[in-house]
């Protein structure tokens, strides 16, 4: 997860958002409750928050707009009570890839401050300082650890290390590992360690804490442990 600076308001809630707002508890039936509330997924909100997250899922960091259509996903879940009259509020808005925003992970989940929570929001929080990017160069496994109450509450819940998602992230970070060792001396090693850093790359997080450790082939053979990614 990086810091992501949220985008302009889209013109769309910005016009129609009071009536949007106003019809939720004015609609009589489900399926007018249903038809009020997907205003939210207007396509000028879903590219604005493409754009915003360069494709990418806010929480994990995978590139999703290539293989899905991604999640508007409603940061205080508008399911709830409480929250439902930020359904149209676009500070409210993330993207997200189906497994994180799934029920399995995120779902209609939004734990308090009793319980661990808020989670770490990316365009309100700065989320190095709730997370340690963790790689391992002998298990080959890049590994997100939360050092933070909300840190590791956010990590456990979205499932930030699940099998799948850490087995292809990790073979990205080895990657780039390699990459790291290259870049003092071949200019091309350089330049993609560069724009593996860039907010459009994914898990841009772990490039960044590797780069800032200045971590090469000396350091990777001589620590016999794990290596701790700091951004």
């Amino acid at each position: 997860m990086i810091r992501v600076e949220r985008a302009p308001k889209p013109a769309v809630i910005e016009q129609n958002q009071a009536a949007w707002t106003l019809a939720l508890p004015n609609a009589a039936t489900k399926k007018d409750k249903t038809r009020a509330e997907m205003k939210y997924r207007h396509p000028a909100i879903k590219s604005a928050l493409v754009l915003m997250f360069h494709g990418k899922c806010a929480y994990c960091e995978s590139k999703i707009s290539h293989i899905d259509y991604g999640h508007i996903e409603h940061f205080r879940p508008k399911s709830k009570p409480e929250f439902r009259s930020l359904a149209f509020e676009w500070g409210n808005l993330l993207l997200s890839c189906a497994v994180c925003n799934g029920s399995e992970h995120k779902g209609a989940y939004f734990p308090e401050a009793a319980d661990g929570g808020p989670l770490v929001n990316p365009c309100e929080d700065f989320p190095e300082a709730h997370f340690e990017f963790f790689f391992d160069p002998q298990a080959r496994l890049a590994t997100v650890i939360g050092t933070t109450a909300r840190g590791k509450t956010t990590e456990t819940l979205l499932g930030l290390n699940r099998k799948d998602l850490r087995a292809y992230r990790s073979r990205l970070v080895m990657q780039l590992c390699v990459l790291s060792r290259c870049a003092k001396n071949d200019p091309d090693a350089e330049l993609l360690l560069e724009e593996a850093c860039r907010d459009d790359a994914e898990y841009a997080a772990f490039a960044r804490a590797l780069v800032a450790g200045h971590v090469c082939e000396q350091e990777i053979s001589n620590r016999p442990s794990c290596l701790l990614l700091k951004r």
